[in-house]
């Protein structure tokens, strides 16, 4: 049944978006599902003033509701038969269209000759395989498949901060490198821009004055389909010295769970609820992470001292997930599978990190400048 309600959906999309690309507009459509990226849809509505409109799914409302504030024009939208007859016409007849995600419906549109449907994807880097690497993929049915594909061959600019990334997008898509446009990832500017990092720090430290006399390690696993995170039953063995603080911040929709493990473990788990891990990146000394993209973020950050990889579910997540093949040979740190290695590495003393060979493949133009570039690149003065 739902595989019908797909199919019978993406008809409908298809059939909406022939009867409106007769005609044209100067509209620039930005569709959101990830609210960290408003600084570029700031200097994106000044680049275009009046034609941009944000299309927002509801899990960024308050992002929403800071960009109406500021007089930008927003839509809520998700996957529905009234979005399908009145907001797919308005993207098939937009001059741009901007994506954060896979957005399955964008399947079914029909893209003009000279339109452009531009990809900021929602991560600087990729640890985890994706697109025909996932391994999932190959298991999907014919049609979910040709769906995938036609997703990816709509996407005609691939904005991206290094090669490197330019080159997995290419493989895990099937599209050709000419699409790539390695102008840095907009969303990591304010890593390089010193004034945000500093004014980020003062707003934690005055709300967690502990925080700056200790050595603050943040744990951001990486989110888990099937909405669950479980630690290994020895995590409770976890050493901490008397000056170690680790916040574990797990991903929004896992809030109820991250409560719980400060429950379990009260003596070693702190949550700090009112700052996002970006901002927490900030005054992070230790980072330990296992498949997230959030290495590539910490690490453009001048704080940036120590990074270790708690891959205790490594053999299953290869199979399940996927990795990037060559993720060991470039990961800035050591990977530990248990809670007597991560002791070991938490108590060493920090070594100077590979950062400059790391951010050379993965943040090559992700100087602070990637909004600016961008915007340059796509809309000449």
């Amino acid at each position: 049944m739902a595989i019908l309600k797909k199919a019978i959906y993406l008809w409908l999309v298809r059939c909406m978006s022939w009867l409106a690309h007769f005609k044209t507009s100067t509209r620039v459509i930005y569709l959101m599902s990830f609210a960290d990226n408003l600084d570029f849809i700031r200097e994106l509505n000044q680049r275009v003033p009046g034609r941009l409109t944000v299309y927002y799914q509801p899990s960024t409302a308050t992002g929403a509701a800071q960009l109406v504030a500021e007089g930008i024009a927003t839509q809520p939208f998700h996957d529905s038969m009234q979005f399908a007859l009145t907001g797919v016409p308005v993207l098939t007849q937009a001059t741009d269209i901007y994506v954060d995600n896979y957005f399955a419906f964008t399947a079914g549109l029909k893209r003009r000759s000279g339109q452009r449907l531009i990809q900021l994807w929602h991560a600087g880097g990729a640890v985890k395989a994706f697109g025909w690497g996932d391994p999932q993929t190959k298991q999907r049915t014919p049609e979910d498949q040709r769906r995938f594909q036609q997703v990816y061959d709509h996407i005609t600019d691939y904005v991206v901060g290094s090669r490197k990334m330019g080159q997995v997008f290419a493989e895990s898509y099937q599209v050709p490198m000419s699409r790539m446009r390695v102008l840095g990832y907009p969303r990591s500017d304010r890593y390089r821009q010193a004034p945000w990092v500093k004014t980020t720090q003062a707003a934690i430290y005055a709300q967690y004055p502990e925080f700056r006399d200790t050595e603050v390690i943040l744990y951001a696993p990486t989110y888990r389909a099937g909405v669950t995170f479980e630690l290994p039953t020895d995590f409770g063995e976890l050493n901490l010295a008397p000056n170690q603080r680790l916040v574990i911040k797990l991903h929004p929709h896992l809030a109820d769970q991250a409560e719980k493990l400060r429950q379990q473990y009260p003596q070693l788990v702190t949550l700090v609820p009112d700052f996002t891990t970006d901002e927490l990146l900030t005054v992070t000394n230790t980072l330990i992470s296992d498949y997230s993209s959030v290495i590539f973020d910490y690490a453009l950050l001048p704080n940036c001292q120590k990074m270790v990889f708690y891959v205790f579910d490594w053999q299953s997540y290869q199979v399940d997930v996927g990795l990037q093949a060559d993720f060991e040979q470039w990961a800035p740190g050591p990977f530990v599978k248990t809670t007597s290695e991560l002791n070991r590495e938490l108590a060493a003393p920090a070594k100077p990190l590979k950062l400059t060979a790391f951010n050379e493949l993965w943040n090559t133009r992700n100087d602070g400048q990637a909004t600016k570039r961008t915007l340059a690149y796509f809309y000449q003065k």
